[in-house]
């Protein structure tokens, strides 16, 4: 969820330092409340353009006159650096963050200790960004909020809201690259710590999840871009904080099979397959890292080990069965491919690689048949998708007509699965479509399921 971050109040030198009446500032070093010892540089000193500039900035609405004034006393005076805070403060608030970035960066320059007064004038400007970002999105304007989130990020980087906030919408928007640069900044925030106050254990707590969260969101998109490069050095300090995560374990591992060191994913894999501790997400989800990596066999070892933990599941039987399949390993197949029928009798694939398995162990007469059985199977259903959500489960695919005549009833069961056992039991009520032709279908419950088998009940024996 997007949270409004409170506007923080500009804080305005008088530009009055210590000890100095219209004169200059301390030469000595200047130490944060944080212990940061800032070299001398040049101190500033005040001028007319300054004072008015100040004067201007007091006054409701004067913010152009202020920023005028500070030009002046730049032009007049390029080496003072009150002049530069003083345009970095104007234009801040006149939305200018990109030139108000720079002055600020050049007022640190000369005087270094002015990173004190600076860093709440970003804030500031960062929150009133931030908030205007976020009523534009409210309004649906999500390229108008991406643009304010962007000023946020240039002015302050040191709170990731609105680099999250940025990053999540730039992906929304088919923006990636963007979004990884965003993210990337993010990280170097909150690798900083702010100079004019010393953090309390609680936000300090805070910006390490925020910063832990940040980095997976990036190593995801890295990997959806196959920047696997840019992801092992992350995937590896993600490793560092938590050794026994599945899911880091598993996208080093894959990502070491995209960079070619294919020995160091093996034992990574290996490993992976004998930690009794996997639970059937972990198990499906490592599964088909290994199948995408084209490691079939220990792809197949896993999703033999999910039909252990899920033996009435069709995802883990479907997969097992494509696995196999992919290694050529005919008999395990045509036993597997028995298994698969049972929970997923309507899928053509299902039907056509089981018969496939059969013919190639020499059972021919089985093969036939079982190409037979599929052609003359009511109807066919494809594409079937699981998935979880805040609701609930749902199943969704295409019924696709067969040997059933069109419009003729058909009557399907759902059962779902999870950790303790059947979760309850859904049905569809649909009309066969002509042959060769398609719906769409959707099964829902309530509930978190693991997985799911279905019966045919009324259109025809599979």
């Amino acid at each position: 969820m997007m949270r409004r971050h409170p506007a923080c109040a500009a804080v305005l030198a008088t530009l009055i330092l210590a000890g100095c009446v219209g004169g200059r500032g301390p030469r000595g070093p200047v130490r944060s409340p944080t212990g940061i010892v800032y070299p001398p540089g040049v101190p500033p000193v005040e001028t007319r353009f300054s004072q008015t500039a100040t004067l201007y900035l007091n006054i409701d609405g004067e913010e152009e006159a202020a920023l005028q004034q500070a030009l002046e006393g730049i032009d007049a005076d390029p080496g003072n650096s009150i002049h530069y805070f003083l345009a970095g403060v104007a234009g801040a608030r006149l939305g200018e963050y990109g030139d108000a970035h720079g002055w600020f960066r050049e007022a640190r320059r000369i005087y270094p200790a002015y990173e004190l007064d600076i860093e709440p004038e970003r804030e500031a400007a960062w929150a009133r960004a931030f908030n205007v970002g976020l009523e534009a999105y409210a309004r649906g304007e999500l390229n108008v909020a991406a643009e304010h989130w962007l000023q946020a990020t240039a002015i302050y980087d040191l709170q990731p809201a609105a680099h999250r906030n940025l990053a999540s919408l730039l992906v929304e928007l088919g923006r990636r690259d963007e979004a990884i640069r965003v993210y990337q900044d993010a990280l170097r925030g909150l690798e900083r710590r702010p100079a004019t106050r010393v953090l309390g254990e609680d936000e300090v707590r805070v910006r390490a999840e925020l910063r832990a969260d940040t980095e997976d969101r990036l190593v995801q998109l890295l990997l959806a871009t196959g920047r696997f490069a840019d992801a092992e050095p992350l995937l590896r300090r993600q490793l560092a904080r938590d050794p026994a995560s599945i899911r880091a374990r598993s996208d080093l591992a894959r990502t070491l099979v995209e960079l070619g060191r294919t020995d160091e994913a093996t034992e990574l894999y290996a490993s992976l397959l004998t930690d009794e501790s996997l639970a059937a997400a972990d198990l499906f989800n490592l599964g088909i890292a290994l199948f995408r990596s084209s490691r079939y066999d220990q792809a197949a070892r896993a999703f033999k080990l999910l039909t252990d933990k899920q033996p009435d599941s069709r995802d883990a039987w479907f997969n097992y069965a494509n696995a196999l399949f992919a290694t050529e390993a005919w008999a395990a197949l045509a036993d597997a491919g028995d298994r698969l029928l049972a929970v997923d009798p309507l899928s053509e694939p299902a039907h056509l690689i089981t018969a496939r398995a059969r013919l190639e162990t020499g059972d021919e007469a089985g093969a036939r048949a079982g190409v037979a059985r599929s052609d003359s199977l009511p109807i066919h259903l494809d594409g079937l998708r699981l998935s979880v959500t805040e609701e609930g489960t749902v199943v969704q695919g295409r019924l696709v007509g067969n040997a059933q005549p069109e419009g003729a009833p058909v009557r399907l069961r759902f059962i779902f699965y999870d950790n303790a056992g059947p979760l309850g039991e859904r049905f569809l009520e649909a009309s066969a479509p002509g042959p060769g032709a398609s719906a769409d279908f959707r099964v829902s419950i309530e509930g978190r399921a693991l997985g799911y088998r279905y019966e045919l009940e009324r259109g025809g024996t599979p």
